[in-house]
């Protein structure tokens, strides 16, 4: 047995393919997230037995590859093409930190600096795969325990990055104990994976929210099939006029907001025309007096080219126009509709990368970029302001970029709401991770977060991560809930993903170290 084990830490493949595995499992709805500290140390073990960067990019990348395989295989429902190319894309970049992770572990003797670096280095590529056309933040390492949230507490200062560094920094320091028990190791590394635990488990059980005011919102779970033209129904009015009846058999006369899920609408919206399906929302709202917020594609003219942005859709009525994933706002009364554009863009199955700079390229200017654009993107943090109190409606992929999430409470959101659809993946493992992942958001913001699903899981989430309300997948439903409205701002909505940005300085730092020592 013993030699069965020596063979197997020492062999390459074995290390890389397990380690993938126990990363895979690591993620809702898989309850075993600490399974990422041998899953690290069999990544750093790797970092020992290759030769260099490149042997260890080329051995690690079928781990990576497993782990997004058995992480995110569902993104396959929504596009075959778009969702191979994703899994294989992002684990090959994958390889870029652990590459730079292994000249740390080479070439820095301090066990404390070197963990530092490490750890640096991993937060440092998270925080970058969360801000560019590729963006991916589906498997930040925080996100697997998004389920454990009386160890977790502490991401209201550091956000879900700093569950990342903790992981990286404890699985390296265990590593390093095994092959060098130094008095210092032997100190530091139980504080740094058993300190941070018992701070939130602290903070879990003092936590105690003040606020002044509720709000009863109503959230509508339809239920449409996605994979259906017009969700199956003979015309887009018909399941608007059963949406509008579920509706108005859930509110009462103390609900002050109603939001319906992402693509509720079976029609698009034009933002200068009020089409039948509008018409048909706002007399509803009218006589309820209640505003109502929704998901649908909204069709927005610009004036003239001089206004509208570099890469439009073309022309309608002589006007350029986009189309965007939004939320729109109808209130009772003389107010127009609001809208809210949605900012983060699934990359490919939502909108072309880097559209915008290749638009820009002399050579390239000749293609039709609009045709193949997709959806235009949003950049305001748009609120809605019902009785006094701004909210928000986040759209689906927006809720798992953290920063995006604080912009809007550190605006005034006294909530988190997010619309999606998640019926795209089906009976996969997709719509609980991103179910999951809202807690996170509340945590790290301390504010109670609802998800209005168009197939499910729709739910209720208090400010300390615990699960309040959580619908069943693949059912019609509905539910009214008395929202705390919470003003105060935690560490991390003031100053965002600071963590990320001061691991980019280091990581960084050691970038211009390497350089100038190989050009001095």
């Amino acid at each position: 047995m013993k030699e069965a084990l020596i063979r197997f830490y020492n062999n390459k493949w074995a290390l890389s393919l397990t380690s993938g595995v126990l990363l895979g499992f690591s993620f809702p709805p898989f309850p075993f997230p600490f399974l990422m500290i041998p899953a690290f140390i069999g990544l750093f073990r790797l970092m020992d037995l290759t030769e260099s960067g490149k042997e260890l990019a080329y051995v690690s990348y079928p781990g990576f590859l497993v782990w997004n395989i058995i992480g995110t295989y569902w993104l396959t429902f929504a596009t075959i093409a778009g969702g191979v190319a994703a899994i294989l894309a992002n684990a090959a970049i994958m390889t870029i930190p652990l590459a730079l992770m292994r000249y740390v572990h080479r070439s820095v003797n301090s066990a404390l600096w070197s963990t530092l670096l490490v750890a640096a280095a991993w937060v440092a590529y998270e925080f970058l795969h969360h801000r560019w056309d590729l963006s991916w933040p589906w498997l930040t390492l925080g996100n697997g325990f998004s389920n454990a949230v009386l160890i977790i507490q502490y991401i209201s200062i550091t956000g879900v990055l700093g569950i990342s560094f903790w992981l990286v920094a404890g699985s390296y320091l265990l590593y390093r104990l095994m092959d060098d028990p130094t008095p210092a190791l032997r100190v530091s590394t139980p504080a740094v994976i058993i300190g941070l635990p018992i701070i939130s488990l602290v903070m879990y059980f003092t936590y105690s929210p003040e606020y002044e005011r509720t709000k009863e919102t109503a959230i509508l779970q339809p239920n449409y099939d996605s994979y259906q033209h017009l969700a199956g129904y003979p015309d887009a009015r018909t399941p608007l006029v059963e949406l509008l009846n579920q509706t108005d058999s859930l509110i009462t006369e103390n609900t002050e907001v109603i939001y319906w899920p992402e693509n509720a609408l079976q029609e698009s919206l034009r933002q200068d025309f009020r089409n039948e399906l509008q018409q048909l929302i706002e007399t509803r709202v009218e006589e309820w007096q209640i505003p109502l917020i929704t998901g649908t594609a909204y069709i927005v003219l610009y004036n003239n080219d001089e206004e509208a942005p570099l890469v439009t859709r073309g022309e309608f009525m002589g006007r350029p126009y986009n189309i965007f994933n939004a939320a729109v706002a109808f209130f009772p009364g003389n107010r127009s509709p609001e809208h809210y554009e949605k900012a983060e863009l699934v990359p490919f199955v939502e909108r072309f990368p880097f559209v915008d700079t290749l638009a820009r390229i002399d050579f390239l200017t000749n293609i039709d970029w609009g045709s193949i654009a997709g959806y235009g993107r949003g950049t305001d943090p748009t609120l809605f302001n019902i009785n006094g109190t701004d909210v928000p409606a986040l759209i689906c992929y927006d809720s798992v970029y953290p920063e995006w999430v604080s912009t809007f409470v550190k605006n005034g959101a006294g909530m988190i709401t997010v619309i999606t659809n998640d019926g795209w993946w089906g009976e996969t493992s997709g719509h609980i991770q991103h179910y999951d992942y809202a807690r996170l958001r509340a945590i790290e913001n301390r504010r109670t977060t609802l998800r209005s699903a168009n197939n499910g899981i729709s739910g209720v989430i208090l400010p300390n991560g615990d699960v309040e309300i959580r619908t069943e997948y693949w059912t019609r439903d509905g539910f009214l809930y008395d929202v705390p409205i919470v003003e105060d701002l935690t560490i991390y909505t003031r100053y965002g993903d600071w963590l990320g940005r001061l691991s980019l300085i280091i990581t960084f730092g050691l970038l211009g170290t390497i350089l100038w020592r190989r050009y001095r």
